[in-house]
């Protein structure tokens, strides 16, 4: 059987024909409310389409973005995997960020350990965040949803404070800390932009989360419980310690999406509400991944574009920001649903086949 007939080719052409026509159709409701509401339809349209390739600026603030997206998709599709539906993603993002920036901001942040140590710091805070609501509902019974929301605002409201309470400089009246040390600060790979390290560590997250995922029979396990509970339960597989250890494992990554907002050439500092809500994002990138970690980064470079390009419309045009939310929910919708585009049975009909049946969901990589 050759690589193109096989199933799992299959899969994928499957899916990604489903995602670029929810795009395609997204586009199309976005061109609509353009021509409603801009006196310049054209331009704006064109200017959604074209401007993150507009110049290095634009396309660093785009990648600065595909490597924060596919970080906080990793950490969703990890739990997804698994079956969960933490949200908890924004709070271990603001508690790595926290342990990040304490890091760089103490003598280690002037040495060539600074960004390797606040990284790992911004992990295992991510990472015992990430096991909070894990253990609650392994022990307790308690919703990791309501759970890990609580957790969020927690962290949000903990990390303001310290910041504007204990770590902004005395005096200056500013939400943010000083800037940190050159050393703690990730290096640009194209001088003048946003293109840093952070998407150097997106990618290598991303083969770690593979490799964690389909080569270890941790990431089996996970799997299996994911998609199988009852089976697993018959294997002996002890599925609480498989949720919480995911969790935790996905709380790490969050935390490491931490330290890549603060340590990022975009800050330099830890400020007062950093994340922009992009951590919660995430989730339309696990969702259109179908919680593939391979997928992920491809999801968010095309996500990320289309972000970008709807953020530079409402600065360069008169049409609102509010766009990228438009597109945002169409996607999550046509994706989420499933959806198959009307009249294939028929055109089938006309073509003298047999419409196909509906595979089952399997569990491809």
């Amino acid at each position: 059987m050759s690589l193109f007939s096989s199933p799992r080719f299959a899969a994928i052409a499957r899916e990604t024909g489903r995602a670029l026509t929810a795009v395609v159709i997204a586009l199309a409701v976005a061109l609509v409310v353009i021509f409603a509401t801009s006196a310049d339809p054209g331009a704006a349209f064109r200017t959604l389409l074209t401007a993150p390739l507009s110049s290095n600026r634009t396309i660093g603030l785009w990648i600065d973005d595909v490597a924060k997206l596919t970080l906080t998709g990793l950490a969703f599709s990890l739990v997804f995997q698994a079956r969960q539906f933490s949200m908890g993603v924004q709070g271990q993002v603001y508690m790595g960020g926290l342990c990040a920036a304490l890091v760089a901001m103490s003598p280690l942040g002037v040495t060539p350990l600074a960004i390797p140590a606040a990284m790992l710091a911004a992990m295992l805070a991510g990472a015992a965040y990430g096991f909070i609501p894990g253990y609650a509902k392994a022990r307790f019974g308690a919703s990791e949803i309501v759970s890990s929301l609580m957790l969020n605002y927690i962290a949000i409201l903990v990390v303001n404070y310290l910041i504007r309470a204990h770590l902004a400089p005395a005096g200056t009246g500013q939400l943010m800390t000083a800037k940190f040390p050159e050393a703690a600060i990730f290096p640009a790979i194209v001088p003048g932009t946003r293109f840093d390290l952070g998407i150097v560590v997106a990618l290598v997250a991303t083969a770690l989360v593979w490799f964690l995922l389909y080569r270890t029979s941790w990431g089996l396990k996970l799997r299996l419980v994911g998609h199988n509970p009852k089976f697993a339960e018959y294997a002996g597989i002890r599925s609480g310690v498989i949720m919480v250890s995911a969790m935790t494992v996905a709380g790490a990554f969050g935390g490491l999406l931490g330290a890549v907002f603060v340590q990022g050439r975009a800050f330099g500092n830890l400020a007062q509400n950093f994340d922009g809500n992009l951590a919660f994002e995430g989730i339309l990138i696990a969702i259109v991944a179908r919680s593939r970690p391979l997928a992920v980064p491809f999801v968010a470079l095309a996500y990320g574009y289309l972000r970008q390009g709807a953020q530079l419309m409402g600065l360069r045009t008169d049409v609102p920001t509010e766009m990228i939310s438009v597109v945002q929910a169409i996607i999550i919708l046509l994706v989420a649903s499933s959806f198959t585009l009307p009249g294939r049975a028929a055109l089938a009909r006309l073509l003298g086949r047999a419409p196909r049946a509906t595979p089952a969901p399997e569990a491809a990589k």
